[in-house]
């Protein structure tokens, strides 16, 4: 994670190290253009936003080939295999079975490919669209339209298999050999908080198989397996940042490069950008200082500036009612924040402190940046747990691989204490793998966004996901963004996933 200063921008070196985390850029892009070629509300606007987007794009993949190195095949290959093993045990296909979120996420992913786009809804007494972060569904579902639902969940599969699996790549290449890539990328896939030991203080059931990262309610600093299982879009976009920022810090991207994979990365989850925005922020104040800067860069930065604003309009409308605000600091609040850092951050700065070498200053302010903004995301709320769970993503990720590229410079008594940390941490995903094979599958269900909503548990309002067309009158959404042709009403409840193991009690009809 130490950027190569010393050597020259614009020195080519052979290989083709790069094409992985171009395929990651590409893949980041690919629901952007989707959604601008298709949600918008007349062709003319259309092409000129994918033109802009398109434009960036490429310059930014000329940025990513500017320097190469060789391509690792046999570690490809490895991350690869392990990314396929993850996204299946975490219910992708549903050959294993698939926690609460999915859902939802299979209603999502069903109306995309059922629906004409954009996809419109009659709830709660008002015409309403879809309104949420489509990264992960689109180039899915429209596969899906041509192939049919499995076909969407096969095609779902193989993208965040490709995705993660030359995201866990790049991070493993940040490592100076293979091995030590290895041991690097094995702390990244276990690494967690000491959820365990929140466990037991709070007296929680520690039942082999169950979500352990409960245990404060709504402060939630999830595993990177976790993220996996439960919430792969938001894992998707604060990775592909932090891929792209290692980049940077070895000199292999600009800054501007940067800042046009952070914007492509929002329309995946707004919440991991913005636990994002410090470090991209960082980068351009030190790109600038630096003076790397260039006009291709900016030119860069500019087009997808322009050709994204109808993405920032969509995500942003009637997105008010969404609960938010500061956190209420009470006595128990703050005793359960305290909890929180003392078990979630405290152990690995202590894994970092251990360490012989602290890294130059660059590296040592990155740290306090990550130690300074897991501090922070706690205080804030909107949806519940959602900003503090996906804020942090970033954040969480950076330590990580901090972590791993220190842990093998420890020896004797100062390792066993790493892998110590390490290992109670560890619990936490190997429980989340013990449900995803001790519980039953259950099948692809064919239930609207409306049904999966009124589904055990997924009781609550759907206020993160659709958009009153009403409320877009006056707005430049209004003007930018297209409507949907028809409205979804009726859907039988009897539909959603009978055969899940929670839900074979219902039957009958919503409304």
């Amino acid at each position: 994670m130490t950027p190569d200063a010393s050597r020259p921008d614009d020195t080519p070196r052979r290989g083709l190290g790069h094409l992985p985390f171009a395929a990651v850029v590409m893949l980041a892009a690919a629901p952007n253009l989707l959604f601008l070629a298709t949600h918008l509300a007349n062709r003319p606007l259309a092409v000129g936003a994918c033109a802009c987007v398109a434009a960036a794009l490429a310059l930014v993949l000329r940025d990513l080939g500017r320097v190469r190195a060789p391509l690792d095949g046999p570690l490809l290959l490895v991350c690869l295999a392990t990314a396929l093993v993850l996204c299946l045990l975490g219910g992708q296909a549903h050959l294993f079975f698939a926690n609460d979120d999915w859902l939802i996420r299979d209603a999502v992913l069903h109306d995309l490919v059922a629906e004409p786009w954009p996809v419109g809804y009659l709830y709660a007494g008002d015409a309403t669209m879809l309104r949420a972060p489509l990264g992960l569904y689109l180039l899915p579902a429209a596969i899906g339209k041509l192939v049919g639902l499995a076909g969407a969940h096969a095609a779902l599969l193989a993208q965040d298999t490709i995705l993660f699996g030359c995201l866990f790549y790049g991070f493993a290449r940040l490592a100076p050999s293979r091995r030590r890539g290895l041991a690097l990328l094995a702390v990244f896939v276990v690494f967690s908080g000491w959820d365990i030991v929140g466990s037991m203080i709070v007296d929680d059931p520690l039942i082999p198989g169950r979500h352990l990262e409960q245990w404060l309610g709504s402060l939630q600093f999830s595993s990177h397996v976790t993220q996996l299982f439960w919430v792969p879009n938001h894992a998707a976009s604060g990775w592909v940042f932090v891929g792209a920022y290692g980049l940077w810090r070895s000199c292999a991207l600009r800054a501007t490069s940067l800042a046009v994979v952070f914007g492509l990365c929002v329309f995946w989850s707004p919440l991991s950008m913005m636990g994002a925005l410090p470090f991209l922020a960082a980068a351009l104040v030190a790109d600038l200082s630096a003076r790397r800067l260039t006009l291709a860069g900016l030119t860069a930065l500019a087009c997808a500036g322009l050709g994204l604003v109808p993405v920032a309009l969509y995500l942003g409308a009637d997105a008010t009612r969404v609960p938010h605000g500061l956190q209420e600091l009470t006595s128990t609040f703050a005793g359960r924040y305290v909890l929180l850092m003392a078990l979630e951050l405290l152990p690995f700065l202590l894994i970092l402190r251990l360490s012989p070498s602290a890294g130059d200053r660059w590296t040592r302010r990155e740290t306090g940046l990550v130690a300074g903004l897991l501090l922070a995301v706690p205080l804030y709320r909107l949806g519940g747990a959602d900003f503090v769970m996906r804020a942090s993503i970033p954040a969480l990720a950076l330590l990580a691989l901090r972590v791993g590229a220190a842990v093998p410079d420890l020896h004797g008594p100062r390792r066993i204490i790493a892998v110590a940390i390490l290992g109670f941490g560890a619990v936490t995903p190997v429980y989340e793998v013990i449900r995803a094979l001790r519980v039953p599958a259950f099948a692809v269900s064919s239930c609207s966004l409306l049904a999966a909503a009124r589904t055990p548990p997924n009781d609550g309002p759907l206020f993160h996901y659709v958009a009153r067309i009403d409320d877009l009158r006056g707005q430049p959404a209004d003007r930018v963004l297209a409507k949907p042709e028809a409205l979804v009403r009726r859907v039988p409840q009897a539909m959603c996933w009978p055969d899940h193991p929670a839900h074979q009690e219902h039957a009958g009809t919503i409304f």
